[in-house]
């Protein structure tokens, strides 16, 4: 018995990788070959496509048994950075009647979309931020953050990390980036080892190297690391709470240092009193950097009843404005006022 007459689609071609291309240069084209191998006319009977971005062109006339037809499929990449992979389907008068296509590939954005994104260069590298903020983070605990990162090249890049420290642990993964890929930099911090209570500022620095291209080409990105540590008081207990010490001090919430002239070095200081049972441990006293003023305490642990004498001093000229107001933050072991901030005041005659 003779076979029934039919047309039979063969695709030569059922999946496209467009590889990296560049959302600048607009939309992109391939086709894939469909050859007739039955022995009745070949229809396509329509094309679907799963989303706008994507575009089918086919011929809608029959295709002769040993012919061979070419379906075009574009994809626009504008405004979809990043990997895509799109599907279509072809309906034809075969058995079976639906065949899938496939095309891929990742999109470099154009610079306007990167801004938006990664606003931060380290060469080709592009970075979300340039800084990693932990906030506060309670002594003895430890936390992670991430930053992500893009290769916005047609090169590969190698990617590492300086600044390690006790506190601070770094890493890039991967820290090979094909283009248009992320990479992730993870920072883990460990308070236990923070030289500092309260703000802790670090520096790591992002470098990068393409791994085929021009060496000239590399370069580094620092990147600002943000730790506030503090104490944790929520596992007192009540008689602990009862037995903690109390600190206060003698200056209110400010110290005016009155009319100084430019060029002059003032001080003042404040009393700080543990009106509680247990030592109490002043765990930093501190100005903002590069604002002319200098603080510093006597002693570190001051028993039931003693004071600490803490002395404040500003050269005057390095006082940028004629007006001084600078934040003094005291720090201690106080689970009821660990944090206390004294503000100090001043005007400078030039």
């Amino acid at each position: 018995m003779l076979a029934a007459a039919q047309p039979q689609a063969t695709w030569l071609e059922r999946k496209h990788d467009f590889g990296v291309i560049l959302e600048k240069d607009g939309k992109v084209t391939c086709t894939m070959r469909v050859v007739n191998t039955g022995n009745e006319p070949l229809l396509i009977v329509k094309a679907q496509a799963g989303c706008g971005c994507t575009g089918i062109n086919y011929p809608e006339a029959p295709i002769e048994p040993g012919d061979t037809a070419l379906v075009g499929i574009s994809y626009n990449p504008s405004g979809r950075p990043g990997e895509f992979s799109k599907e279509v389907i072809i309906h034809t008068n075969t058995i079976p009647r639906r065949t899938t296509l496939e095309i891929v590939g990742d999109v470099i954005p154009t610079d306007a979309t990167l801004d938006q994104r990664y606003p931060l260069r380290a060469g080709a590298l592009r970075v979300s931020q340039g800084f990693v903020p932990f906030g506060d983070i309670e002594k003895g605990t430890h936390k992670m953050l991430y930053l992500s990162a893009y290769n916005a090249s047609t090169d590969t890049l190698l990617v590492t990390v300086e600044g390690a420290k006790p506190h601070i642990r770094p890493s890039v993964i991967p820290d090979t980036v094909p283009p248009a890929q992320l990479a992730t930099l993870m920072v883990h911090y460990y308070t236990a080892h923070a030289p500092l209570w309260g703000l802790n500022t670090d520096t790591l620095t992002l470098s990068c190297r393409p791994l085929h291209g021009d060496a000239a080409l590399s370069s580094n990105l620092g990147i600002e690391v943000l730790a506030q540590v503090t104490e944790g008081f929520d596992r007192l207990t009540d008689k602990e709470r009862a037995d903690a010490p109390m600190v206060a001090v003698d200056c209110d919430d400010r110290i005016d240092f009155g009319a100084m002239k430019r060029g002059e070095t003032v001080s003042r200081t404040f009393t700080v009193t543990n009106k509680g049972r247990s030592p109490l441990a002043i765990r930093r006293v501190w100005v903002p950097d590069d604002e002319g003023v200098t603080v510093s305490c006597n002693r570190g642990q001051v028993k039931r009843g003693k004071t600490a004498t803490v002395t404040v001093t500003v050269n005057t000229g390095l006082v940028q404005d004629n007006l001084l107001n600078v934040p003094l933050t005291l720090m201690c072991n106080d689970p009821d006022n660990p944090n206390q901030t004294i503000r100090l005041v001043g005007l400078i005659d030039n």
